[in-house]
């Protein structure tokens, strides 16, 4: 096992608030994402969205671009914690920062694409303008699972945890097990354009974002409390 170093876990693991922070500023106050868009909205209204809010939609995406790569050092953080847990297996920790270099991959890639539609939107045919957009939100929501695999394996690690004090609290486990579970509506977009599976429907959107954002703030809160942990027993060995 090797040392965790509990300040700069510490410090990595206030990027999970700062993530939700600056990617809620970019989406919702800059980009005007929230609500979304309808998927069932024709090409033209589409291109009115991205010319009028222009500035607006860039200034968000870059913020969006700029937040989400704090995924990685929460996510690493993370995976040092977990991989303290007793019983726990290399594999989990592994698994765990492959799933994290996806999940940052594919989220890096929905501001962008947003920014590209916001780039020409008027000197494009708006045919390729609402594909672009579309592309970004199933990138939000059709991409679960490697979101979806790295919460179970998160999951699988607390569970192994057979101490008189564990590491991580028994509930965290059964928060990123419905975490996992509560994200799959998101592929359903792929069947529907209006509703509550369409990319701005309840069960598709609203649903997954919540409990993906409730389990990051859950998480983070017992994070900061397993390091608090690691440092006293540090201190104790000293």
């Amino acid at each position: 096992m090797t040392n965790l170093e509990p300040g700069l876990a510490r410090a990595f693991t206030w990027a999970g608030p700062a993530l939700a922070v600056t990617f809620g500023a970019g989406f919702a106050l800059l980009a005007g994402f929230f609500p979304p868009p309808a998927p069932s909205a024709d090409s033209a209204t589409i291109v009115r969205l991205y010319s009028e809010h222009q500035l607006a939609i860039r200034g968000g995406c870059f913020l969006m671009i700029v937040g989400l790569v704090l995924l990685i050092p929460w996510g690493i953080a993370l995976a040092a914690l977990t991989e303290r847990i007793p019983g726990s297996s290399s594999l989990l920790t592994y698994g765990q920062l492959a799933c994290i270099a996806t999940s940052t991959t594919l989220i890096e890639i929905i501001p962008t694409t947003w920014a590209v539609a916001a780039y020409r939107p008027a000197e494009v045919a708006a045919d390729i303008t609402r594909t672009v957009n579309d592309f970004g939100w199933f990138l939000l929501l059709f991409a679960w699972p490697p979101f979806g695999l790295w919460s179970a394996l998160v999951a699988i690690a607390i569970f192994r945890d057979h101490s008189a004090t564990p590491l991580f609290p028994r509930w965290a486990a059964y928060l990123s097990l419905w975490n996992t579970t509560l994200l799959v509506p998101g592929g359903f977009i792929v069947f529907f354009k209006v509703g509550p599976f369409a990319w701005n429907g309840v069960i598709a959107f609203y649903v997954p974002l919540t409990v993906f954002f409730v389990w990051l703030v859950a998480i983070t809160v017992v994070m900061l409390r397993a390091t608090t942990r690691a440092r006293l027993s540090e201190a104790m060995a000293a």
